[in-house]
């Protein structure tokens, strides 16, 4: 491969900050993206030489930052066709680069395996790999629930991303977005089936742990669609199969992350994956999703129990937490649906998520506040008496 290039080429930056200087690795990975892209506008098709180098420098380094070891993966991949077999080598690739990084990382890896599982799933193909793309689905979520366990307290994954992230991003998604698109075009490829919410949020947090519960929602979202897809049972017992699964992750997967993406997702008119459910699932879906928010006991999310979070990111999930609640109380009305409206309501008062919110009330108030008695007989309710503070 010819890496003498006549002009150097600039990649549009979406990053502000340029990689830091005394990081020979990052400096590295950048001018090998700035040569891939001038390589690739001229159609050049072998990576090879890239791979190499990647996969001698990954060896020189305890723990690899995550952008070079996706890079390795997409020049390593870069002329394969992505069936679920070639999936499945990814995923395999990936996971014995991440033997000593810490969980969230581990999992946060996995980006481009849920970004190629997403491609099959609204490929015209996959109908004769369904099974198939199910079956990974499953393998990947029993991954993650190993890497996420025991790591509760540490939401953030300990570090964060480089000036690089956005660019490696484009690396794997060039044949689709082009040498030229902005971050938010990035994104929202390499991530469809994330709402527009939920990418805001990874702009605003774009560190290991945000972007692992990134990857457990689109994993956990497509898993459930398959589900839809591909179960051959009745009605009744495909309802209460997915139910009995999404109460059984949600509570399992106990990564903060996880549940500020599907919060932010549900806070969108619609899922993102219209295109993958008929109308009748999508509305199951929703309302199953629903349930997991409202009747789900985030006991766990207590600083004395399980995850330690600062009080303003909590307060700010508890706040969320609410606005969603309203929109559930909202649809179930819709349906004419009185016992569940009730159920929700019962549930809603006794959230530790509202005890949260009538705790930081209580504690703004001050002194003045040991007979303070909020109102939250409705989100709503609890929404406005949050806004007067």
């Amino acid at each position: 491969m010819n890496q003498t290039l006549s002009k150097p080429y600039h990649l549009p930056n979406p990053n502000p900050n340029p990689p830091n200087p005394h990081d020979p690795y990052l400096s590295i990975l950048q001018d090998s993206i700035h040569r891939f892209i001038a390589d690739y506008q001229n159609s050049v098709t072998d990576f090879s030489n890239f791979s190499s180098i990647f996969s001698r420098l990954l060896h020189t380094i305890p723990d690899p930052p995550l952008e070079i070891i996706w890079f390795y993966s997409a020049v390593t991949f870069r002329t394969s066709k992505f069936t679920v077999s070639v999936v499945k080598d990814l995923f395999q690739l990936l996971v014995s680069c991440s033997a000593s990084c810490s969980g969230p990382k581990r999992i946060a890896l996995l980006a481009p395996v849920a970004y190629e599982l997403c491609n099959l799933a609204f490929g015209a193909e996959v109908d004769e790999e369904e099974d198939e793309v199910q079956s990974l689905l499953e393998g990947l979520i029993s991954y993650i629930s190993i890497s996420c366990s025991g790591s509760y307290d540490h939401d953030d994954g300990g570090d964060g991303l480089s000036s690089c992230f956005l660019d490696v991003v484009r690396v794997w998604v060039v044949d689709r977005v082009g040498v030229g698109g902005g971050g938010d075009e990035l994104l929202k490829v390499f991530f469809p089936i994330v709402s527009d919410e939920a990418r805001n949020g990874m702009k605003k947090m774009m560190g290991i742990g945000y972007l692992a519960g990134v990857v457990m929602w689109e994993s956990f979202l497509l898993n459930l669609c398959f589900k839809f897809r591909v179960l051959q049972t009745s009605r009744v017992e495909l309802e209460k199969e997915v139910r009995s699964w999404v109460a059984q992750t949600v509570t399992g997967f106990r990564c903060f992350p996880f549940y500020e993406t599907l919060f932010r997702t549900l806070l969108e008119p619609v899922l993102p994956v219209s295109n993958l459910l008929k109308f009748k699932d999508q509305c199951l879906l929703q309302e199953i999703l629903y349930d997991s928010v409202i009747m789900v006991n985030y006991s766990f999310l207590k600083p004395q129990i399980g995850i330690q979070l600062p009080s303003e990111r909590l307060k700010s999930l508890a706040i969320t937490w609410l606005l969603v609640a309203d929109n559930a109380m909202r649809f179930v009305r819709n349906n004419d649906d009185q016992s569940k409206v009730i159920s929700y309501l019962n549930a809603f008062t006794e959230s530790c998520l509202a005890s949260h919110l009538i705790k930081w009330l209580t504690n703004q108030i001050g002194t003045e506040g040991r007979n303070f008695r909020p109102n939250i007989s409705t989100p709503v309710a609890l929404i406005m008496e949050q806004r007067k503070y």
